[in-house]
């Protein structure tokens, strides 16, 4: 842990290399420091089907950043912070005068119980 799912309008896939976006998202998470390589994970999901604001060609992409307990709010802000900076400083470039929508929120998990990861072998190949 951590994980990030980014869900995005359709339009972007055309507009931006949205793989390039998450390897960019996955190097901000692990140099805020807060999170480790082998646990971090970055996964984008295509909305086939959306409409914001008035129906025009807006494009949207929201982030979701789920974490384990332990960090305190300082700690979750400054990271959501730079992972926030890190997406739209890779973004504003790519997309020079479209409308789009950005959005990230942080889930914490409420126990440790709660996330079960005992298959992992990820570390052993890093």
């Amino acid at each position: 842990m951590p994980h990030l799912s980014f869900e995005y309008s359709a339009l972007l896939e055309d507009r931006a290399d949205l793989r390039g976006f998450a390897s960019a998202i996955r190097d901000a998470m692990v140099e805020t420091g807060v999170f480790p390589l082998a646990g971090t994970r970055v996964r984008g999901y295509r909305a086939d089907i959306s409409v914001t604001a008035d129906g025009g060609a807006h494009d949207f992409l929201h982030m979701t950043l789920k974490m384990g307990v332990g960090r305190d709010d300082a700690t979750k802000a400054a990271a959501a912070e730079a992972i926030y900076t890190a997406a739209e400083d890779w973004l504003r470039p790519r997309l020079p005068g479209a409308s789009v929508a950005v959005s990230l929120e942080v889930l914490e998990l409420p126990s440790p119980s709660l996330s079960i990861k005992r298959f992992n072998t990820v570390r052993d190949h890093l």
